[in-house]
């Protein structure tokens, strides 16, 4: 099996570890993780992806992700360059984040690996590795998720928003009214229904779920499948 890995996040959590050691803690850390996500998943083999330096989302959304303004770890740019070169890891194509690159290669024979919900999105095998806080423990965590539950989850996001990435939703709709909301579709028509309703405003959510979606091939972008959605509901096409 091919393991799908998330580099971003493997590279900036061994950074961030090593924040008061020397480059070679945060190196050694960062091989280490992959060791372990290989040996986890029981991968034969890896793709690793590092987001390119340009994001087609900041031309739809130029507010998207405007809120991370806290200093990034001083070794990251370095273990960044240090996992292209020497860890086989691969650049992400031109406009595209790690996620993004992920997304598009999943197959049934494939496992994505990263520490972010927003890939659950997308169909398929899911690992994530355990990471701790102060007080806290999130365990290793193995999902099988399905087309429909997928979507499910991209439509509970249109509604809730995404304040990680600083995308606002719907007014007044957390976690929990989203999945109540959207909880006993059966189909992903009806949950287009429910969250275009609450919008009432096509581009709206046509900007925030371009944001949101991830991809599943190059081309692929929520305004098209808006439209889509759209023809299928018997909506107007845009």
């Amino acid at each position: 099996m091919l393991a799908l890995i998330d580099h971003d996040l493997v590279v900036f959590r061994s950074a961030a570890s090593a924040e008061k050691d020397g480059f070679g803690i945060a190196k050694y850390r960062a091989e280490q993780l992959l060791d372990t996500i290989m040996e986890k998943t029981k991968a034969t083999e890896y793709r690793a992806f590092i987001s390119s330096e340009s994001n087609f989302r900041k031309d739809i959304l130029p507010s998207y992700k405007a809120n991370r303004t806290a200093p990034k770890p001083k070794h990251l740019k370095a273990l960044q360059d240090y996992a292209l070169e020497h860890m086989n890891a691969e650049l992400a194509r031109d406009g595209l984040e790690a996620d993004d690159e992920l997304a598009i290669n999943q197959t049934d024979d494939t496992i994505i690996v990263s520490l972010d919900k927003d890939l659950l999105q997308v169909a398929g095998k899911h690992f994530s590795w355990e990471i701790n806080g102060k007080n806290w423990t999130r365990p290793d965590t193995f999902v099988t998720q399905t087309e429909l539950e997928g979507l499910r989850l991209f439509f509970e996001q249109c509604i809730k928003g995404d304040t990680a990435d600083n995308i606002k939703g719907i007014k007044g709709l957390g976690n929990k009214k989203a999945k109540n909301l959207l909880g006993n579709c059966e189909n992903a028509e009806e949950m287009f229904i429910i969250v275009q309703d609450l919008y009432a405003d096509n581009e709206r959510l046509i900007q925030n779920g371009s944001c949101l979606w991830m991809k599943r091939f190059l081309e692929d972008n929520w305004r098209d499948r808006f439209e889509q959605f759209q023809k299928q509901t018997g909506g107007e096409s845009m």
